[in-house]
């Protein structure tokens, strides 16, 4: 076992920061701040101490959206694109390369630690205790960037106390796969799954409300990566139960008023179009759950939005089809072609003149007239949780349950108390008596949820023809059915988002798991993506090891 010997030591207390020490065997430095040096005794020392750990978590914001979506299908590179970014796209990422350090994630746990070390949770004011809600907070960032180390890197060290001098960093430290590492996890979540997010209000126009990751969100996404790694049933029931209280305690729902959408005149479609998707983006749209802010004032490194508008990342033109090929329904009479969501996700070049005849450009040159709208639209925020991807991450769960017409009903109609009382949309055999609270959907704050798939294909709850779920001939046929539209629907819904390659991976990893698929599910839709090696990728990601980053 390697030393532990890169952790990274950036730790702020009060008005004070300790610069970051870089590798701890090379410090120029030798004074390390001492475990007895600071304490956090007052409310303004753990709010500025979490000021402290968001400066580093912004460190992942570029690093979460390349290394999650060049590696998948949905975003490409260019001609423009600089060697770091090809080696992301290829697969090829050396250890130098900047958007893959390792470090970054290490320095956000090292502060974690500090702060749930020093934090006194036993001081009570009004009834109330203080520093609670901080704890939880904390520990839901140090639990979702742990998840992020193993998933990437497919090992993580594991420590709870804070590295503060060389001999700590050069310590011997357990480290896991994401197998042992999930129950390691979740147990240190479930006895602060409860704790109420907080509010810390803003700290130099830095808004902390949209820093923070709800305990029962990633606990959810640990008990869906653990039942997708064991196959047991008891894990999915166990995230569906998380993303369904997180849902109902926050009021969560797919409101119809994100929804673009195409003019009906005379009962047909015209040619006018209202794209009201884009503002599920705003931070005040009620969609937004968790972003990585990384706002440069303070000198931070972030780049997302000149990499898209220097033409250095690109959609793909397999992410474009995803869109062109959906089918947006009006009525029987009336339907055309194209997912609306793709004018959110995407947007024309100010350069390029759309009403231009489009056949005098290739479809390369098409795909690079188009800019990746999300990523102005986030004003140096990259969304991690959201809404439409809670809900998705509920009907993967779900499905697993055996339960596909529920989870189809989350993409086409709603979870709403209408819905789900009528057999045609959840029928009798998917509702135990009595009913699970994950499935409870009746409370009056989700009678304005919609399907997700309404965002941009109209009145996809009244189709019958276009997108329909089909009989199939087992149970296993069904649920590996609607999959398939929910792996879809991640990608017209969240694409370039940061979440691509694990979703792929962790449905790959399940499948291999209950022997319904192999590793090609992954390398398949990979591949699919590169148009001059197409066959290299795809046989590099036929191993399972070349799904991580080498360290």
């Amino acid at each position: 076992m390697k030393k532990f010997s890169y952790i990274l030591i950036s730790i702020v207390m009060a008005s004070t920061a300790l610069v970051s020490c870089g590798d701890l065997l090379d410090v120029d430095s030798k004074r390390l701040t001492t475990d007895q040096e600071y304490g956090l005794n007052t409310p303004s020392d753990s709010i500025y101490s979490m000021f402290g750990l968001f400066t580093q978590l912004q460190k992942l914001a570029d690093s979460y959206v390349l290394l999650g979506e060049l590696r998948g299908d949905l975003l490409d590179i260019t001609d423009y694109s600089s060697a770091e970014l090809r080696e992301i796209n290829n697969l090829e990422i050396s250890k130098t390369n900047s958007y893959a350090n390792i470090k970054n994630y290490y320095a956000v746990v090292n502060n974690c630690n500090y702060i749930l070390n020093h934090l006194d949770t036993n001081v009570v004011s009004q009834g109330s205790k203080l520093k609670l809600r901080q704890f939880a907070a904390v520990k839901a960032i140090r639990a979702w960037t742990y998840m992020q180390v193993a998933l990437n890197f497919k090992t993580a060290k594991y420590y709870t106390d804070p590295i503060l001098t060389v001999a700590d960093a050069e310590k011997m430290y357990p480290e896991y796969e994401i197998s042992e590492l999930i129950d390691i996890l979740i147990a240190d979540l479930e006895p602060v799954k409860a704790a109420d997010l907080p509010n810390l209000g803003y700290i130099d126009s830095y808004n902390t409300s949209f820093s923070m990751f709800p305990v029962r969100f990633v606990l959810g996404d640990l008990y869906l990566w653990k039942a997708s790694l064991t196959n047991d049933k008891v894990y999915y029931e166990k995230a569906a139960v998380e993303y369904r209280e997180l849902m109902y305690k926050n009021r969560i729902v797919i409101n119809k008023e994100n929804t673009s959408y195409w003019v009906s005149v005379n009962n047909t479609i015209s040619s006018n179009a209202y794209v009201n998707w884009i503002n599920a983006f705003s931070l005040n749209s009620g969609e937004v759950i968790t972003t990585l802010a990384s706002p440069t004032e303070y000198g931070q490194r972030f780049e997302l939005d000149s990499l898209n508008m220097q033409q250095k990342i690109v959609p793909s033109l397999l992410s474009l089809k995803n869109w062109e090929k959906q089918t947006y329904y009006l009525n029987e009479a009336s339907n055309s072609q194209g997912d609306l969501r793709k004018y959110g996700s995407l947007w024309w070049k100010s350069t390029y003149n759309s009403t231009s005849d489009a056949s005098e450009y290739t479809e390369e040159e098409t795909r690079n007239l188009y800019i990746i709208l999300k990523y102005l639209l986030y004003k140096q925020n990259v969304i991690v949780y959201r809404s439409s991807l809670l809900y998705l991450r509920y009907a993967e769960a779900v499905n697993r349950l055996g339960k596909p017409n529920l989870a189809f009903a989350v993409m086409k109609y709603g979870l709403n108390a209408t819905n789900m009382i009528n057999t045609k949309i959840v029928p009798a055999k998917e509702k135990e008596s009595p009913l699970p609270t994950y499935m409870s959907f009746s409370d009056a704050r989700f009678n304005n949820n919609v399907g997700i798939r309404m965002r941009g294909l109209g009145n996809v709850d009244k189709d019958t023809t276009f997108f329909a779920l089909r009989h199939q001939n087992s149970q296993v046929d069904s649920i590996l059915y609607v999959e398939n539209m929910i792996e879809q629907e991640l990608a017209l819904e969240t694409a370039y988002e940061g979440n691509r390659f694990h979703d792929l991976m962790r449905i790959a990893l399940r499948r291999i798991k209950t022997e319904e698929g192999t590793s090609a599910y992954l390398a398949d839709k990979v591949a699919e993506k590169h148009s001059t090696n197409k066959e290299a990728i795809r046989t590099k990601l036929l191993t399972i090891d070349n799904w991580y980053i080498q360290k």
